[in-house]
């Protein structure tokens, strides 16, 4: 039976930010130098809202009521309440209402197409015609214990190992380098998280992730979507060492496992697409993560 599309809402919120390098006031506001977050796609507007302000991972939230007034890729100018609190290393955010309702066309895309809009946007030699590496998929496959997604493994087929925008490295079998080679590189992020998931006591040793057993009382740092019997795969990671996991989930087909990112510290970000569809959305601004969409406005490249 063929696979149906996934359907979108036609009004969606997007998230705003902009993190606070100094902060100077204005006739009639306050002129807050840094950068926006996000891709640009995303980036503030004029007339956009930031009703909150907060440390780094949202320590020390505040209430504020801001107006955007002016923005650029190095400052922003904001009017309203809340300003002559803010302090360097501050970050505010708000959000946005949109209407995709003229976007009905590219929401009802088949997903298995963002493998071949992904070499589009990276500028590769299409699917079709790309000299194939010829990976022997079997020994990662049984090292891993899974069958790994075609999407995937249709581009690293083509394409091999490679960093996306020299942002996002993207890991292949028996890749030349240690640090690209994927079973390699999925041991390691595995030892850790596990640090994650089961604190600095009881975190060694090869046993699953999915084995709630060995987890924090309360399982204070597993996230809430993560059930046990569940599993991670790393197929990735960030420069800055976020690591890019399929989260493999028991009765889900490879292709429908959702992508999650698990920035250095405690935090995780879902992007509920497999690992082509999380690419494109994040180079094209289709989705947005606070972690990566700053490194992914453009222009896109793949080499290794």
């Amino acid at each position: 039976m063929p696979r149906q599309p996934c359907k979108i809402p036609f009004v969606r919120r997007e998230r705003l930010s902009f993190s606070v390098e100094s902060v100077q006031a204005v006739p009639g506001g306050w002129r807050l130098e840094g950068e926006p977050d996000y891709h640009p796609r995303h980036r503030d507007r004029p007339g956009d809202r930031f009703d909150r302000a907060c440390r780094e991972h949202g320590r020390k939230p505040r209430d504020v009521d801001l107006v955007v007034v002016e923005l650029t890729g190095s400052f922003a100018i904001v009017t309203g309440v809340g300003g002559d609190l803010l302090r360097p290393d501050d970050i505010v955010s708000g959000e946005r209402l949109v209407d995709d309702s003229g976007r009905a066309g590219e929401r009802l895309q088949p997903p298995v197409d963002a493998t071949e809009r992904l070499s589009q946007i990276l500028g590769l030699p299409a699917l079709a015609t790309a000299a194939e590496t010829g990976c022997d998929w079997s020994p990662a496959e049984t090292e891993l214990g899974v069958v790994l997604p075609d999407d995937y493994k249709m581009f690293v087929d083509a394409y091999g190992a490679g960093s996306v925008d020299d942002q996002v490295i993207v890991c292949a079998p028996d890749a030349a380098h240690d640090w690209a080679d994927l079973v390699q590189h999925n041991t390691w992020a595995h030892e850790c998280v596990r640090l994650d998931f089961a604190g600095p006591g009881s975190w060694s040793g090869d046993w699953p992730l999915g084995d709630a057993s060995r987890w924090t009382p309360n399982r204070e740092d597993v996230p809430s979507w993560f059930e046990p019997g569940d599993n991670l795969i790393s197929w990735g990671s960030s420069v800055n060492g976020d690591f890019l996991f399929w989260h493999v989930r028991h009765g889900t087909a490879p292709y429908d496992w959702p992508v999650v990112l698990k920035e250095r510290g405690p935090y995780w970000e879902q992007y509920r697409v497999g690992f082509s569809a999380t690419l494109v959305g994040l180079l094209t601004g289709e989705i947005q993560s606070e972690y990566l969409s700053r490194w992914l406005g453009g222009p896109h490249s793949y080499a290794l």
